[in-house]
């Protein structure tokens, strides 16, 4: 394990920050929904309406928060975030009927969202470029250190559902955000950050309508709306192995649900085991065009062996759910050293790096709030032919990342004006 902690000071901050957060994300998630449903009295598709909310106005707040950055210390702009990310989890102390779950779920969204992809934000902004992919790698395994050992937290604490038990996993994980907040204060506080860019120091203040569209400055630059695009797309990993292999194991295979327990534990060994090592052989364009394209092929195969499971006997099915996941586990682990290598290299080295970031983040999120509803309606609608379908929108996507990253002109150029502009910013803050 110690081989996995980032060299740079920064990035074991961030990591240790990622690592206690996403242990309160872990028990959150393992416990929360059964403590809704049996202890409030909320209904299954109430609770669902809810966290759909959540996760769309999570998917909106990303670039306005992630924009701060822009014109902010991003050190404090992340530490001032994971404080509001834990006093906002207190108002689920409150919840006590339908609209209080849903007005707490609202506030507690809007910061967890952005909250989520601020460690790519700040390991652009403090750590060298030759560190990046690894001080990533380093805070991935970390993540999924902290969620399983919060899964098992929220596991042990389903004992009693009672609502003293509530209230002490909701204060448990307001904590973790406040110790999260102060592991990042303390190794960025007080270090020096980018200056402000050359049109910041010498433009008057910009009016609404400027700073919208200062805002939505990466969607104007074609190459980084295709990487983002087929990287979001790639990541349905996500909804593949927490809610595709649960649902299709459990209703479409011979194999004994409890045995989804051991699979999830194969998924995060695998990626505490490869994450660093796979991570740091990955470097360029070039690079990350390949891993892409593994990553791609990789997740496909793991859809046609997921598929397979339900036409084969209990013991083939095993070993087909348990390949499944695995392939699922490396297109995970190479799909987003990817994404990191891509994004950096793509995105300006200056202040509008956290935009472009902030921007590119939204594609994982969109994936984990649509994702799962889109997978679930293919399965019931074609069956296992609909895992073919996913599959072709794999290696669709691997074209999408290939095509932003060929695409001509300097890496953070924009359309519409920015390409004048690129340089002289670069230079100032150079």
């Amino acid at each position: 394990m110690r081989g996995q902690v980032p060299a740079h000071p920064v990035g074991r901050a961030v990591a240790g920050a990622a690592m206690t957060g996403w242990i309160g994300t872990g028990v959150w998630i393992s416990a929360s929904t059964l403590f809704f449903t049996r202890l409030l009295g909320l209904t299954a598709d109430q609770v669902g309406e809810g966290l759909a909310m959540g996760g769309i106005l999570g998917l909106l707040a990303m670039m306005p928060i992630s924009s701060l950055a822009r014109r902010f210390h991003a050190g404090r702009v992340a530490t001032v975030l994971q404080v509001f990310r834990g006093l906002s989890f207190l108002s689920f102390l409150a919840v006590d009927s339908t609209t209080t779950f849903y007005l707490a779920l609202a506030v507690v969204s809007v910061a967890d969202g952005p909250g989520k992809m601020f460690s790519q934000i700040m390991v652009g902004r403090f750590v060298p470029e030759g560190e990046r992919a690894g001080t990533m790698a380093g805070i991935q395994v970390a993540t999924n250190i902290g969620v399983t050992l919060g899964a098992m937290l929220g596991a042990a604490s389903l004992l009693q559902v009672r609502r003293g038990a509530f209230d002490a996993i909701v204060l448990l994980v307001a904590l973790v955000f406040f110790l999260s907040a102060a592991l990042l204060a303390r190794a960025t506080w007080r270090m020096a950050d980018l200056g402000p860019e050359q049109g910041e120091r010498t433009a008057p203040a910009a009016g609404l309508g400027a700073r919208v569209r200062s805002a939505l400055l990466p969607l104007r630059d074609r190459r980084f709306v295709l990487l983002t695009a087929g990287n979001g797309l790639l990541s349905a990993h996500i909804p593949l192995i927490s809610v595709m292999t649960p649902l299709w194991l459990a209703h479409r295979t011979s194999v004994a649900p409890a045995l989804m327990g051991v699979l999830l534990l194969l998924n995060t060994l695998t990626v505490v085991a490869l994450q660093v090592p796979i991570g740091n052989r990955v470097s360029g364009l070039r690079g990350g065009v390949r891993a892409g394209w593994a990553a791609a092929v990789l997740l496909a195969a793991g859809c046609g062996l997921l598929a397979l499971a339900a036409f084969v006997p209990t013991a083939l099915a095993v070993a087909s759910l348990a390949l499944a996941v695995l392939c699922f586990t490396l297109g995970e682990i190479i799909q987003v050293t990817a994404g990191w290598t891509l994004s950096f290299a793509l995105a300006p080295e200056d202040r509008r790096q956290a935009l472009y970031l902030g921007f590119f983040g939204t594609g994982p999120e969109a994936v984990a709030v649509l994702g799962p509803a889109v997978l679930a309606w293919l399965t019931t609608r074609f069956g296992a032919n609909g895992f073919a379908v996913v599959a072709v929108l794999l290696i669709a996507a691997a074209a999408l990342m290939r095509a932003g990253a060929a695409a001509g002109g300097p890496p953070g150029e924009a359309a519409g004006g920015v390409r004048a502009e690129a340089g002289e910013r670069s230079a100032s803050v150079k």
